[in-house]
């Protein structure tokens, strides 16, 4: 009975892998739970990832004209800027929201892709902005192990979407 309930409550077997996203209905639950509270405040956790990357790379801070020549307390007052820190956000949002619909993740992700691709931004971005995102998740929410490994898969799954259309359009 016990096996039973917990695949309805799951709606499925929680520890069976998606072929298409690579996680468990488990690992996407854990995702979308420690994602709430950065979702509720984008704004603010969107602007600070950004300033943590262009203190890990300065160069980073080139691909934007509108802040490129911005002290830290002028980019954090450009409206400008935070609105593109919110679609930042709010893109990972997305993503995060329809877990449960990793093909439509995969299509939302592909697109990422071919955009970024028009600005020429590599993958090594990408990854920076990985180390930056993981280290607040990490650090300022203090995320366990296994939430850490959600993570962990989950942006491997987008990222490998958004790599598949990088440089190719």
């Amino acid at each position: 009975m016990g096996h039973l309930l917990s695949r309805w409550w799951w709606g499925g077997d929680p520890d069976a892998t998606s072929p298409v996203s690579g996680l468990t209905l488990r690992q996407v639950y854990q995702v979308q739970r420690t994602w709430r509270p950065v979702n509720a405040d984008a704004g603010k956790y969107g602007i600070e990832l950004f300033l943590r990357l262009f203190r890990a790379d300065p160069e980073t801070k080139t691909f934007f004209k509108a802040i490129r020549d911005l002290d830290e307390d002028r980019i954090k007052n450009s409206y400008r800027f935070k609105a593109h820190a919110i679609n930042f956000m709010s893109a990972i949002s997305l993503a995060v929201t329809n877990l449960r619909q990793p093909e439509v993740v995969v299509a939302m992700m592909e697109t990422l892709g071919e955009s970024h691709s028009k600005r020429k931004i590599s993958t090594k971005y990408f990854h920076e902005t990985k180390d930056v995102l993981v280290g607040m998740l990490k650090n300022d929410l203090k995320l366990t192990n296994d939430q850490m490994m959600a993570w962990e898969t989950f942006i491997s799954f987008i990222y490998n979407h958004i790599f598949d259309k990088l440089y190719l359009t």
